[in-house]
């Protein structure tokens, strides 16, 4: 008996072998044939009437869609077999359609009565699939016939098709535009209203594309899709929460904050601003609804997708104050998602994290390591995590962020990196004087030896002018030790002079030896620096000549430009300088030495000395370009966010409606809708021919089409021949009287007797096994059988 089944064994994988091998040939055979033969015998398999070819030819033509080839020249030969009775066939022919509808609309059109018939197909993956080859095509001629399609498949009791049938939403919206927004929010509705999770997912994406701003469809959602948000999949979760914080904005009130220092029941409102917070120490008290949507997206903080993870953050930035963002854990997901993030992931969420950081530094001050870089970082990146640093920097993280900006700046192979280390070192020394002094004392005592990147030595110079300006009658020395850096011989780049030249012309009035030296060396090499340092040398020429005059005019109490005279050594340098400037190839740099010309020949210089010695407001080292200073850098206001380079696309993530100030609805307006469900027994209703015992629920479990038993008629030798070979069951034998024949006192008649008898058992046998079910049958037949032949 083993040597049996083992030889059986052997031939049925002898047969597998060869058929693989077989398909494998076939599919071999038509791959090496040459490329201007092969359209003409895939045309051909499309073609045939073998079942057989035309699968191949079909499975040939997903395979180029697959590899990114062009397959459209195969439309029309595709396009035939819709109508086929293959299963098969029908599906790879929408696969095929759903690529290429839109390209072949006309001929498309010719399919469109067989999709519509598949809307009723027993398979649930033929009707989503006709739904979808429905939506696909872009003529207005079969809009009511799409419009009528979604209304049949969004009652479905297939969540598959259901789920087509809110896809194919959007398709419809895309073909025909706002004109259908009417009849698609209807099916959205219906949709809306599912049970099934991924129906609902489904219907969410639509809702998103097509009217996002229709907020009356959620009221009565709104508890609901909180209690099942962490069932949807990932991406409904993202729509979800963002849509849902954006409700609440417009129908949700503000939290309150009151104050815990006092005994009192004071308390504001949420600000807009986490910085207008006035309490120290404070509780915080939320709407019941608004509680509800933050607590069932907490646990989202956890998911592995980023996008969940920053509209969950996006949702706690935006509709709770920092002790809630704090408690929970939204830092610290944001933080994870980070270090497993791809390159361009993590720019954006590096971004986030400095738009919120930027509201409010504390959120992220216990992860200042974790944006310290790595060597394997990108220049993006890199420069995005100084400045999260910069900003997070206070009294107790100091040491640590400026010893490890320091490294940076001077180890850093990148030299962007550096500058950008650079920077963030000046935004970090603002903190306190004590700590300006320390950076700026690292600063002169690094600067000398740089390597010849003059890119960082630019930056470095720019930091110390305006650590200087800061504190300049503490810093005359300084400012002496970089006019040493303007030699003739000097490797500075061209900003970085100019910096230098500026900050010894606003020096000129605290301390007048230094400006003319300077000015005596610089004019040596005017022709030959570059426009932005000649206009740096004529306006320092005309600072300390005006700060010349105004000395003469206290010390003779009148100005007589006669009595002045023009043999100082000063008169003749601003004279020389002016015009070396008028004659200058730059127009620009023409007009502003004629105009300083004007100014300071004239008798009455007040005009002058307004714009050359006007106090100058302390600037603050910001994260924006040199040349961009401002001394709101601090604040962060909202219409200033160049400073901190953030892109368009993260200040509109970021932009969310305000929260109302209406009266808002009561909050019975969100009282639960009642959910649809689905209807069952499609089958039945559809092909009331089929048995109920061979189909499951949609719902649950996909079942392919049960074929029908196939009878054939039978002589009577063969019927008893399986009357012989048939045991009886216990059951059976139990009901129906079964005559047994003994061999020894059997007559003719009554055999012939005995013979009537056991055929009519043996029919009323067979019509009860009818009324069987299969499952029935599995049991009896471990039971013990009668085994009487019937002579």
């Amino acid at each position: 008996m083993s040597d049996s089944i083992s030889r059986i064994t052997s031939m049925l994988e002898s047969a597998r072998d060869l058929t693989l091998e077989a398909a494998a040939a076939a599919s071999a055979k038509l791959a090496e044939t040459p490329d201007h033969i092969r359209p003409k015998e895939v045309s051909t398999l499309l073609n045939s009437r073998s079942e057989r070819d035309v699968l191949k030819g079909l499975k040939y033509v997903i395979s180029l869609i697959s590899s990114g080839e062009d397959a459209s020249q195969y439309f029309t030969d595709v396009v035939k077999n819709v109508t086929s009775s293959s299963l098969k066939i029908r599906k790879l022919v929408y696969t095929y359609l759903l690529r290429y509808a839109d390209k072949e609309n006309d001929v498309a059109l010719l399919s469109i009565n067989a999709i519509q018939k598949s809307l009723g197909d027993k398979n649930d993956q033929v009707r989503a699939l006709a739904i979808r080859v429905m939506s696909e095509i872009r003529i207005s001629s079969i809009y009511h016939i799409v419009q009528l399609g979604i209304k049949k498949c969004a009652s479905d009791p297939s969540p598959n098709v259901r789920k087509a049938a809110a896809i194919s939403l959007v398709k419809v919206y895309t073909n025909h535009g706002h004109s259908s927004v009417q009849e698609l929010t209807e099916h959205l509705k219906t949709l809306l209203k599912d049970r099934d999770v991924n129906v609902l997912s489904s219907a969410i994406l639509s809702f998103r594309i097509i009217c996002p701003e229709n907020f009356d469809l959620i009221h009565g959602h709104f508890r609901r899709f909180c209690s099942i948000i962490t069932e949807l999949d990932e991406w409904a979760q993202i729509y979800l929460v963002e849509l849902l914080t954006n409700y609440s904005r417009v129908f949700l009130p503000k939290p309150r904050i009151f104050n815990k220092a006092t005994n009192e029941s004071e308390f504001i409102n949420l600000p807009d601003n986490y910085n207008e917070i006035p309490y120290p120490v404070y509780d915080v008290e939320f709407d019941s609804d608004l509680k509800l949507f933050l607590d069932s997206i907490k646990y989202l903080t956890y998911s592995r997708n980023e996008a969940v993870v920053l509209a969950v953050g996006r949702a706690f930035f935006h509709l709770s104050p920092p002790k809630t963002f704090k408690e929970s854990q939204i830092s610290a997901s944001l933080v994870r998602i980070l270090q497993t993030s791809i390159p361009e992931t993590q720019v954006f969420i590096l971004q986030s994290i400095l738009y919120m950081a930027a509201h409010e530094p504390t959120l992220f001050v216990q992860y200042e390591k974790r944006f310290f870089l790595f060597p394997n970082d990108e220049i993006l990146s890199a420069q995005y995590k100084l400045k999260i640093l910069s900003i997070i920097c206070n009294e107790n993280n100091i040491k640590s962020i400026t010893t490890e900006l320091q490294y940076y700046a001077l180890n850093s192979s990148d030299p962007r990196i550096a500058v950008e280390s650079v920077k963030a070192l000046g935004v970090c020394s603002q903190i306190s004087q004590f700590w300006s002094a320390k950076t700026l004392k690292w600063l002169l005592s690094q600067i000398t030896t740089l390597g010849q990147d003059r890119t960082v030595t630019a930056e470095f110079l720019t930091v110390i002018r305006y650590l200087v300006q800061q504190n300049p009658e503490n810093n005359i020395k300084t400012v002496v030790k970089l006019a040493y850096l303007l030699d003739g011989d000097s490797l500075l780049e061209s900003s970085a002079k100019e910096s230098v030249i500026w900050l010894v012309g606003e020096f000129s009035g605290i301390e007048p030896k230094i400006g003319p030296d300077v000015l005596r060396k610089l004019v040596k090499g005017f022709a030959y620096e570059e426009p932005n340092v000649r206009y740096q040398i004529i306006l320092l020429a005309a600072k300390i000549y005006s700060y010349d005059l105004e000395n003469y005019k206290n010390s003779s109490g009148d100005l007589d430009l006669e009595k002045y005279g023009f043999d100082g050594i000063i008169p003749k340098l601003f004279s020389h300088v002016i015009n070396l400037g008028k004659y200058d190839d730059v127009y620009d740099i023409r007009d502003r030495s004629r105009m300083l010309h004007s100014l300071l020949s004239s008798t009455t210089t007040h005009l002058a000395t307004l714009i050359l010695q006007a106090p100058k407001p302390v600037p603050l080292v910001t994260l924006r370009n040199v040349s961009d200073v401002s001394p709101d850098f601090i604040e962060f206001k909202d219409d200033d966010w160049r400073s901190l380079c953030i892109d368009d696309l993260v200040k509109n993530y970021n932009l969310l409606p305000p929260w109302s100030s209406k009266d808002l609805p009561d909050s019975s307006i969100r009282n639960a809708i009642e959910v649809v469900e689905a209807p069952k027994n499609f089958s039945q209703q559809t092909f009331p021919n089929q048995k109920s015992n061979s189909f499951k629920d949609p719902l649950t479990s996909f079942q392919p089409p049960v074929r029908e038993k196939k009878y054939k008629l039978q002589s009577l030798d063969d019927f008893f021949a399986e009357d012989n070979s048939k045991p009886l069951r216990n059951s059976t034998v139990t009901k129906k009287k079964v005559v047994i024949q003994e061999e020894s006192g059997s007559s003719s008649e009554d055999g012939e007797s005995s013979d009537e008898e056991d055929s009519s058992s043996g029919e009323e046998e067979s019509s009860e096994e009818e009324e069987v079910s299969d499952e029935e049958d599995e049991h009896d037949n471990n039971e013990d059988y009668i085994k009487k032949p019937l002579l």
